[in-house]
């Protein structure tokens, strides 16, 4: 009877682990006044969100029906590299896509007049964005005051009228394969025209096309050359932009390559490059000189993206530049300790620092530092746990072979 009990309670408990669910976000609504109707969210929240009290820029992301699985993945793989910062992703799920997404139109084909009956909705929309949307996820989420909007075909077109009509709504604009053969006056304009009112515009635009054909090719290739135009004048305007085809891609494939490539060039300026001259570190002073301007960029990014931008990755590349090199395990020890105390979270600044103190001949310091990572890393659930568990059994049996 007891070994039946036994084997119930360990068919239950296998059960309910086997069952456990892989959620990737939550589903949100909120009442619209503006539109007049309920609107639902799909939001991601990082995987740190629930350990701290840090803010996080926000990803808008149009389509949510269609692009939030695949964006969430995107951003989890870049994050994991260490390619862009950590971040909330906010999708919003259409209720009347074509509504929303388009603006008020003119010299559309008959064709089209009848396959978009319920168009020019865009101008209430973008008031939605700005006065409800944004408040909710800023009232209910650790937003930082950093927002990219993303949008593909019909969003795309959003996207760029809301460049267009508002360029300071967004930071950033990932806009992927719009469909820009949708005519509309003020998209018609050169921009000396739509952003005089908007001198003090910082914004970074990134455009993909697809496969793609007609008027709508054309008309991609005109907002690339206006931006690309404008930008080379001189402008007070401070806007990066990109425009990369991928005719490789049709029309549906373009939204995954395009978020991954796009996020990579919005956060570009976060990774520290040391100087090429490796002499000027390694000189006298080069130690905290190299520091103290890894720190001042990364507090100034900070500053300039409005969320703290970590140096962790700079700092490691400080540190095993000193690590390689002869006779500087002391240096290597001062730039890892200092990155372990600054991220006490990173079981990588504690594994480097064990590594560290190995090399300098510190083998009791290593060991601890080995064996915190080892255990921090475990707790994670990563995989790649075996490769510090064997740091630590090579360091202990270097020393049993010394006995």
């Amino acid at each position: 009877m007891k070994f039946k009990l036994l084997l119930v309670l360990i068919l239950f408990n296998f059960s309910v682990y086997a069952q456990q669910k892989i959620q990737i976000g939550e589903t949100r609504s909120f009442h619209s006044e503006i539109l007049d109707e309920n609107r639902k969210l799909q939001i991601y929240l990082p995987k740190s969100y629930i350990k701290g009290e840090k803010t996080y820029p926000v990803l808008y992301l149009q389509d949510s029906y269609y692009n939030f699985t695949h964006a969430v993945g995107t951003v989890e793989y870049l994050v994991l590299n260490q390619l862009i910062p950590e971040m909330i992703i906010v999708g919003i799920l259409n209720t009347r896509r074509i509504r929303d997404l388009t603006p008020a139109s003119h010299g559309l084909s008959e064709y089209h007049m009848n396959r978009l009956p319920n168009r020019g909705g865009a101008d209430n929309y973008l008031n939605f964005m700005e006065k409800e949307l944004k408040p909710f996820v800023e009232e209910n989420y650790r937003a930082a005051p950093y927002n990219i909007l993303v949008g593909h075909s019909l969003g795309g077109l959003l996207n760029t009228y809301c460049f267009f009509k508002k360029p300071n709504l967004f930071n950033a604009y990932l806009t992927i394969s719009p469909s820009l053969w949708y005519t509309n006056n003020l998209l018609d304009k050169e921009l000396d025209e739509v952003i005089k009112d908007n001198q003090e515009i910082d914004s970074k635009f990134y455009l993909t096309i697809a496969n793609e054909g007609g008027t709508m090719l054309g008309n991609v290739y005109k907002l690339a050359g206006k931006l690309e135009s404008y930008i080379s004048e001189d402008k007070e305007v401070d806007l990066k932009f990109k425009f990369e085809p991928m005719f490789e891609q049709t029309h549906g494939s373009i939204g995954l390559p395009s978020i991954f490539n796009g996020l990579q060039f919005i956060f570009e300026d976060l990774e520290y490059e040391l100087p090429d001259n490796k002499e000027v570190i390694f000189a006298e002073n080069g130690l905290q000189k190299m520091i103290e301007e890894i720190q001042d960029h990364y507090a100034k990014l900070s500053r300039e993206y409005g969320f703290r931008i970590s140096d962790e990755g700079a700092m490691n590349n400080l540190g095993y530049n000193f690590f390689n090199k002869e006779g500087f395990a002391d240096a290597a020890v001062k730039v890892f300790k200092l990155n372990s105390d600054n991220h006490p979270d990173s079981f990588n600044a504690y594994s480097n620092l064990g590594a560290a103190y190995e090399k300098a001949g510190n083998i009791e310091e290593a060991r601890k530092y080995y064996e915190k990572a080892l255990k921090m890393v475990k707790a994670t659930g990563d995989p790649e746990w075996e490769f510090y568990q064997n740091d630590l059994d090579d360091l202990n049996a270097q020393e049993k072979r010394k006995v």
